[in-house]
């Protein structure tokens, strides 16, 4: 069933329940105060028969009746004294009529005869029944009834009416239609109702289930945000909901197809690094075997330069195992508390054994004390590889010098590691942190990297919630900060 066949059904049931609740209520309110089980027709009679009389109807009634009672013949030709009373009666909105046998005697001037005859109550010896209401010529009257026997022992009836109220009169003239229309009103409504419910709620959802459906086939661009101002809150909140998952889907396609495309670039640069060493040392393996090396020099040669390519080799497979495990979120991380100035020193002064020749130094790493939550291992491995590419990118015109510089932000610490090195170009300083980025198109290896060095650097800083920087200037050289959490 649909949702718009089950609100028509909930707008119907309601009506329906509130109908019959309020009938319950007024059967089970009769029936405590009357003791009767109700009926339309009780109901009726209930409601026009019931009522308390006027002042005027009481005096008129009591002082006929008593007329009536005693000298019944006076109504048939009211005169004199009586005929002044009736008119008094009849001044005051009241009307008399006097009945013999089936014949009208007397009536007042406003009523009709014949529609007297038509609707004249039933005689009853007992009074039983001397109250209820009567049609003249389509006008309801209020009357109280006296029957009695004339003087000639033949049944008379005396009647005094009074014109009923404009609301019960115009019920009973009107009350089919006020009930035709209140039901075609009830129809119109829920047909708006109908309306409205279509256009702010079944329709979105209509356009939202195509929507939903182009997705499904793989047609991402089709938007859907609904621009219709009288859309329902909530459903324009599902529809907001379904955009955003549509462009997630996008975005989600997108970082896909680089990922896809990364991956291809990934395996071409495999290829190519680990197919450069592997030919250098086939080759010169050959130029052994074929006697090309012919005396002890040459062959001492040839074989460092197989060993010089095999650890090279060795280094690119062992650096390219680090990256996937990295970015496959493979290695452990143990954070723990560092102090970053004793831990920068100790890097430096083992680096100051290897290589006398560089310039490494850390300023002011006695001042203050700055701790940082990191892996001890990989933090190591960030500063190695930094310094190595230092070392490799140097100046040729003057000697190495890297200074490292502690400060503190207001959530981090900062390390940043400046050389006076070859610099980057600002074309290239965009491409440094992708994998086998080497800053040239050949992509020579006399350098002796992987490429694979700052993408090391910026996953490891990103495995500790941290960020990487780098600044460069051509020839002047580079400069790398790397922010991570206070401990």
């Amino acid at each position: 069933m649909t949702i718009k066949k089950r609100f028509l059904i909930s707008y119907i049931g309601g009506i329906a329940i509130a109908c019959v609740s309020l009938v319950s209520i007024i059967c089970i309110v009769f029936y405590v105060t009357t003791g009767k089980i109700p009926s339309p027709g009780t109901l009726y009679k209930t409601f026009t028969q019931q009522r308390s009389l006027s002042p005027e109807e009481e005096l008129a009634y009591i002082k006929l009746r008593g007329i009536a009672k005693s000298d019944p013949d006076q109504l048939l030709t009211p005169s004199g004294e009586l005929k002044d009373t009736i008119q008094k009666f009849e001044a005051e909105s009241l009307g008399v009529v006097v009945r013999k046998q089936e014949t009208i005697a007397y009536y007042s001037q406003e009523l009709v005869e014949k529609s007297l005859v038509v609707h004249f109550p039933k005689f009853d010896a007992n009074n039983i029944e001397t109250r209820g209401t009567i049609d003249n010529a389509g006008r309801l009257y209020r009357y109280m009834k006296f029957d009695f026997y004339f003087s000639d022992k033949i049944p008379g009836s005396l009647l005094v009416l009074k014109k009923e109220n404009n609301f019960l009169e115009f019920m009973t003239k009107w009350g089919v239609w006020v009930i035709v229309g209140i039901v075609l009103i009830a129809i119109a409504g829920l047909l708006f109702l109908n309306h409205l419910l279509k256009q702010t709620i079944i329709r979105p959802l209509e356009n939202l289930g195509a929507g939903m459906s182009e997705i499904r086939k793989g047609h991402l661009e089709i938007s859907m945000t609904d621009s219709t101002k009288e859309t329902a809150s909530e459903v324009k909140q599902l529809t907001d909901d379904f955009e955003k998952m549509r462009e997630a889907l996008i975005h989600s396609t997108e970082e896909q197809d680089k990922l896809e495309n990364n991956r291809k670039e990934l395996v071409a640069s495999i290829s190519h690094d680990l197919k450069t060493p592997i030919t250098s040392i086939i080759g010169y393996v050959e130029g052994l075997l074929d006697g090309v090396a012919d005396t002890p020099e040459k062959q001492a040669k040839y074989l460092q330069t197989i060993h010089t390519k095999a650890i090279s080799l060795n280094e690119l497979i062992e650096e390219l195992f680090l990256y996937s495990k990295l970015d496959a979120a493979a290695i452990p991380f143990h954070f723990e508390k560092i102090n970053i100035n004793e831990f920068l020193q100790h890097i430096i002064e083992e680096f100051q054994l290897q290589d006398n020749q560089v310039s490494l130094r850390l300023s002011n790493h006695q001042e203050i004390a700055y701790y940082v939550l990191a892996d001890r291992m990989q933090l190591n491995r960030v500063f190695i590889n930094l310094i190595e590419n230092s070392l490799k990118f140097r100046a040729k015109d003057r000697p190495l010098a890297i200074q490292l510089d502690i400060f503190e932000t207001e959530q981090s610490v900062a390390i940043q590691l400046a050389d006076n090195g070859q610099g980057i170009s600002r074309e290239q300083l965009l491409y440094v942190f992708d994998h086998f980025y080497r800053g040239e198109e050949a992509r020579p290896t006399n350098t002796g990297g992987s490429g694979l060095g700052l993408a090391i650097v910026k996953q490891i800083i990103e495995m500790h919630e941290g960020e990487v920087e780098i600044e460069s200037e051509l020839h002047q050289g580079t400069t790398v900060t790397i922010l991570l959490k206070k401990a």
